[in-house]
């Protein structure tokens, strides 16, 4: 309950990641008759849409964490009553259900903030971050699933070491994967110490302890995956004029999501004419990622890598 309230405190004074230019974005178009925050986290974004949706308009906000759930629905507590408001546990992959079910059709704006969410990393118990001695769990959601210790003992050299090239490029992921399996042949590897003292033994790169705990939270959660799904279905229920908006956070992200657009942002070619036959989908808002302000990354040093990407519906 106090670490509830303190993330509740810590919102009011804390702007969400580049709040101000996805504010100007979101107000660049008057199609709002259906808004989606596909990561709502505690609701810093989310507050900012409702506060200028109109009466009968539908905000959909999506988590897989209850407990953020739970938090963004005190913050949306004093966002105007005229808008329908639906906050919904699951997965933003299953984005093309949630519409269906709540009876709309299309989408008008939605937007992805695929970083982690900072109530993770500063909640000691969820395993997330490096700072605090907690069982390895790292679930988004904690009702379901494999946790992280349960890949950390189970999963083959191979595997770990695949899991921490693919997802964090980890360039000392044979050494660190073969100190996991060699150590838990004698004992449980179950908080992130326990596995934070492996890693420095077997790596002596500072940096690869975040990277690890990276790819151990990527493969838990399978991030990739569901970041795919969604994109594409959330795509598709794009209204005519409608905007989707990404926030990556890290390289190989930034490269998925960067590639996955790639498709809809060119139209199909006649091979014989040379002509495009089939226009393409979707337009760029900005032709370059936008980036945090120096202020911004002064302010909050986590936004220091994010990255927006916008693109309009076209066809």
């Amino acid at each position: 309950m106090k670490f509830s309230i303190f993330l509740s405190d810590f919102l009011l004074h804390h702007d969400p990641v580049l709040i101000s230019e996805i504010e100007a974005i979101f107000l660049d178009n008057s199609l709002h008759s259906c808004v989606v925050d596909a990561t709502l986290g505690l609701g810093g974004h989310s507050k900012m849409f409702c506060s200028h949706m109109k009466q009968g308009d539908h905000f959909i906000g999506i988590d897989r964490d209850r407990d953020n759930l739970a938090i963004a629905q005190d913050n949306l507590a004093n966002t105007p009553t005229w808008v329908h408001k639906n906050l919904v546990h699951s997965s933003f992959a299953e984005i093309d259900t949630i519409i269906q079910d709540l009876g709309l059709e299309s989408i008008d704006f939605i937007l992805y903030d695929l970083g982690v969410s900072s109530a993770h990393y500063d909640d000691g118990d969820r395993g997330f971050s490096i700072r605090f001695d907690a069982p390895l769990d790292m679930r988004f959601d904690r009702t379901q699933g494999k946790t992280a210790r349960d890949l950390v003992m189970h999963m083959s050299e191979y595997e770990l070491r695949d899991l921490m090239f693919k997802y964090a490029d980890e360039k000392k992921a044979v050494h660190i994967a073969r100190a996991i399996v060699e150590v838990r042949k004698t004992k449980s590897i179950d908080t992130t110490f326990d596995l934070l003292e492996i890693i420095k033994s077997s790596s002596y790169d500072d940096h690869s302890p975040k990277r690890v705990f990276q790819a151990l939270r990527i493969a838990v959660n399978a991030e990739f995956e569901h970041v795919e799904t969604s994109i594409k279905k959330s795509i598709d229920k794009l209204s005519l004029g409608g905007r989707i908006a990404i926030i990556t956070f890290h390289s190989i992200e930034d490269r998925i999501v960067k590639n996955l657009l790639t498709s809809y942002l060119t139209g199909t070619i006649d091979d014989f004419t040379g002509q495009t036959i089939v226009p393409s989908r979707l337009s760029k808002y900005n032709k370059k990622p936008i980036l945090p302000t120096e202020k911004e990354i002064a302010d909050n040093p986590r936004s220091r890598s994010a990255k927006l990407r916008v693109l309009t519906r076209t066809f």
